[in-house]
């Protein structure tokens, strides 16, 4: 199966390091935690605006905007991150930034826009060692953030919370405690939100969220459109969560109801859709969300009667369920929104299991041949238009394959014949048809128990 072309000098070893490459992606595909990362687009009254900032633990959230993962403002980050590996955070909106006069000529103004700057405040008073100079203190709601000793205000530095101006002469002046004022948010529009999605074609993702509630309509079907087109014009097989959009699309998770929190707090379907999207990213090709638990959450809202459940999920809808045996909600189903099925797409792809395993092997395949491309060409050749071309291909798939399926993620695979690799037309590339079987998850357990 492995091709014995001739190859120049250096070549010899690309075969076996992308056999080993494709092995390892399929062992990383069906292992736990591999898989993980979410795009959240999220309106906060603080941090940068119109990028992605790379969240992979709560302390980055600190690190990173400055602020603990416990304020309020990232709610749908916290119940992201209860899944998800990775957040690739994208703050929406900007705002007024805060601002205040520290002393004469002394204008101090918040980083960055939002409300949270309106819990900033600027201590000055002598330094107890030197009393030439001045302690500076920067806290935000009363806890020390930044502290700088100095001789003269042209000394201030600017740091990740305030921004000084002063000028030539200007003199520091003790204070108790200056705060900012002025600081507020801006409600995201439809334009803020278009923009995330066109950033986020330049990011490496699993799965993506839209947290909008039932007033963004226009949104909601732009997301489609954009669903669609990463996974069906540039091949790039990602997830898309939405709440209460019947979408009829194997890409797109359609939630129906939201939670209660144990403190009290209730999620809307909209803002449930952070957690969906966490845990549809987290999951392996071998594990399914049926019947995964929402930590954290004491109730569905609002739950569904038998009746109702049923025909959400005809409807392509997700649902949570709430157990009362043990108080806790439930994934009833990991399902998509695809309810419309045919010969190129039965009802197993309303899996979204099935549909892991399968946008697994073609994000795979298609990175991994990406590689053996830019291996060959650093090694100043190309995969021949070939038979040895066709036995390279051949025996990386094959390779791959047999991995899932020695992992329990195919079945009935036969390496000798569900692989088949032909040029095309023109001789200058290949065509290849492969046949796997996903395997999917128990979800039903029919227990007949006879009685003597």
């Amino acid at each position: 199966m492995v091709s014995g072309g001739t190859f120049k000098e250096g070549v010899e070893k690309i075969r076996p390091g992308i056999y080993t490459k494709f092995k390892a992606a399929a062992t990383e595909r069906v292992k736990s935690g591999d898989r993980g990362t979410v795009a959240l687009p999220l309106a906060a009254s603080w941090g940068p605006t119109k990028q992605f900032i790379v969240i992979n633990t709560p302390e980055d959230v600190e690190k990173k905007l400055g602020l603990p993962i416990a304020d309020p403002s990232f709610l749908l980050l916290r119940e992201t991150m209860k899944m998800a590996k990775t957040v690739l955070l994208y703050r929406l909106n900007d705002g007024e930034k805060a601002k205040a006069t520290l002393a004469k000529d002394i204008q101090v103004t918040a980083v960055f826009g939002g409300a949270v700057g309106n819990g900033l405040t600027i201590k000055v008073s002598d330094n107890v060692v030197d009393s030439t100079k001045k302690d500076v203190v920067v806290y935000l709601n009363e806890d020390s953030v930044v502290r700088q000793t100095v001789s003269s205000a042209s000394e201030l530095v600017d740091n990740q919370y305030v921004v000084y101006k002063t000028v030539a002469g200007s003199v520091l002046e003790n204070t108790s405690g200056t705060s900012l004022v002025g600081g507020n948010d801006q409600v995201p529009l439809n334009l803020d939100y278009t923009q995330f999605l066109l950033d986020a074609e330049g990011e490496f993702f699993d799965t993506i969220a839209l947290p909008v509630d039932d007033t963004g309509t226009a949104l909601k079907t732009a997301f489609v459109s954009f669903i669609k087109r990463m996974r069906e014009e540039q091949g790039i097989k990602i997830k898309g969560v939405v709440a209460n959009m019947p979408a009829d699309y194997e890409g797109i998770i359609n939630v129906k109801n939201g939670v209660v929190l144990e403190d009290g707090t209730q999620l809307s379907p909209h803002q449930a859709v952070a957690w969906v999207a966490g845990a549809d990213a987290s999951a392996s090709m071998l594990k399914s969300n049926t019947f995964v638990k929402y930590e954290g959450a004491i109730d569905a809202r609002p739950r569904l009667a038998n009746d109702e459940t049923e025909d959400a999920l005809l409807n392509g809808e997700f649902v949570f369920t709430f157990d009362a045996r043990d108080k806790a909600v439930y994934v009833e189903q990991d399902i998509n929104s695809l309810v419309t099925f045919d010969k190129d797409k039965s009802s197993r792809y309303r899996k979204n299991k099935i549909m892991r395993i399968l946008d697994g092997v073609n994000n795979d395949s298609r990175r991994n041949i990406m590689q053996a491309i830019k291996d060959r060409k650093d090694a100043n050749s190309d995969i021949p238009a070939n038979d040895n071309g066709i036995q390279l291909l051949l025996g990386m798939q094959t390779t791959y394959l047999d991995e899932l399926q020695e992992n329990g993620a195919i079945a009935d695979f036969d390496s000798t014949a569900d692989v088949e690799v032909t040029l095309n037309a023109t001789e200058d590339g290949f065509i290849v048809n492969q046949r796997i079987k996903p395997v999917d998850a128990g979800e039903k357990y029919y227990i007949s128990t006879e009685v003597r």
